[in-house]
């Protein structure tokens, strides 16, 4: 009843409370608080009429005799469900607790939500597009602000140069740990100790083509590698501005150069190749890691690639655009082959001469020779001719031989070319199969004759 009357109360304070509203908006939550108000005060009469019926039930039961005590408190425990479904939360809570009018928004309340909407559905709407001059402003257009700013790559840690589009969850780390075996990344050291513990991998995957001392070079297949090739690619991302291929690496090759100790070979760089280049490109895409830059590990790379080139007794070029640092060593490495052919020929050699011995495109000996001023036109006939100055020659060869670089060892290559070696195999399968063929129809011959001789033999 205390409650019955504190509700009444309350409903009292809610009526003159409402009465207090001018405004038309005001006025529409007047009508709908006293619709509320209607009905909470329905539910108090309902729970007064149940309270007097039940104290009716008690009156008479009190006169009966000691026999009908069960029967007391079955409508005992009537009313209590009753009084418990009529009060508001099952009269688990007061009134004051179960008041939820505070909660209500009122007329200001919407005012301001209205103005929110307003300033927020400005703010998203189309910014007035802007142009800029690419010439004068080219760092616009330049992500230089990568999400993953350093790696740790075995006990080195490098700053990153440009975005890798690594998945989403390992992008909000400003620090990935990537596994220098098995270039498995991961968010955080403890995780990259526990991999380091029972990574099973001492070696890039594949065939080892290629070792000359501490130096060794592995053909890993994209087919059949394929995680351990898009990790290359995702890692050779994020030193690589022109890079665009991560994950359809199924039709490339690619050749990793590793230096080897007592725990493993080491990952230095790579280089791949297209197993069936349409245009001759030798190379796809070349990377050094920064850690191992300075110390001829490039040019060797691109020395190995043009190897394999002349193995395929063909000529290549690396695929374009090449990066900033990828033109450079390119054209050293061109400059350096070409003088080393030019001053080792006895006699003059024409363009053609020098693609076939250096495995290079006639465009790239034309352009190396016109960069350093070698290439001359005979105005009286219209014809070039190559001139040479075998001092120049020689003082540039000899600074290069005194910097100590490593040099590619054309003995130790143990391969051969992917496209030969499937010719060679399905040559061999059709030999097998024309053997085995010639087999069976001399050992049909055989039981034919000595058919014909038993059934003579008993004639």
């Amino acid at each position: 009843m205390d409650n019955n009357k504190d509700l009444k109360a309350r409903v009292t304070r809610q009526r003159k409370s409402t009465n207090k509203g001018k405004t038309r908006g005001r006025k529409k939550l007047i009508r709908l608080e006293d619709e509320e108000t209607e009905r909470n005060i329905n539910k108090v009469s309902d729970a007064e009429t149940i309270q007097n019926d039940i104290d009716e039930k008690r009156d008479q039961t009190s006169s009966h005799a000691p026999d009908n005590r069960q029967v007391i408190e079955n409508n005992e425990q009537d009313r209590e469900q009753t009084e418990d479904v009529d009060l508001p939360f099952g009269g688990r809570l007061t009134a004051d607790e179960a008041d939820t009018s505070r909660t209500r928004p009122d007329y200001y309340d919407k005012v301001r939500f209205e103005n929110a909407k307003n300033k927020a559905e400005a703010a998203m709407q189309p910014r007035q597009e802007t142009t800029f001059d690419i010439e004068d402003q080219p760092q616009i257009f330049a992500d230089a602000t990568p999400k993953i700013r350093s790696i740790r790559f075995g006990d080195w840690e490098m700053d990153t140069w440009y975005v890798a589009p690594y998945p989403e969850e390992y992008s909000w780390y400003p620090t990935l740990y990537i596994c220098e075996y098995c270039l498995k990344y991961m968010k955080s050291k403890y995780i990259a100790d526990r991999h380091k513990m029972k990574c099973p991998m001492k070696h890039p995957p594949g065939d080892e083509i290629y070792r000359d001392g501490l130096i060794s070079i592995f053909e890993v297949d994209g087919r059949k590698n394929t995680i351990y090739c898009q990790n290359l690619c995702l890692l050779a991302k994020m030193f690589l501005d022109h890079k665009t291929l991560y994950y359809d690496v199924e039709p490339f090759l690619f050749y990793v150069m590793t230096e080897i100790n007592d725990t493993g070979c080491h990952f230095v760089g790579y280089f791949s190749k297209e197993k069936r280049s349409p245009l001759n490109y030798n190379v796809s895409c070349i990377l050094t890691l920064p850690i191992h830059q300075r110390k001829g590990y490039g040019n060797l790379l691109i020395e190995f690639s043009y190897l394999l080139t002349k193995r395929e007794s063909k000529t290549g070029s690396p695929e374009k655009p090449l990066s900033d640092l990828g033109l450079l060593s390119y054209r050293y490495y061109w400059r350096n082959v070409l003088f080393e052919v030019l001053n080792d020929s006895p006699e003059a050699l024409s363009i053609e001469e020098l693609s076939r011995a250096t495995s290079m495109t006639v465009n790239d000996v034309v352009a190396t020779l016109q960069i350093n001023n070698m290439l001359v036109k005979d105005e009286e006939n219209g014809t070039y001719r190559i001139v040479v100055d075998k001092d120049l020659i020689k003082n540039h060869l000899e600074k290069v031989t005194a910097k100590g670089y490593p040099r590619i060892r054309t003995e130790n290559l143990r391969w051969t070319p992917f496209i030969l070696t499937r010719a060679l195999r399905r040559a061999q399968d059709l030999e097998n199969e024309k053997n085995i063929s010639k087999q069976e129809q001399q050992n049909s011959t055989d039981r034919t004759n000595k058919i014909v001789d038993d059934e003579m033999d008993v004639d």
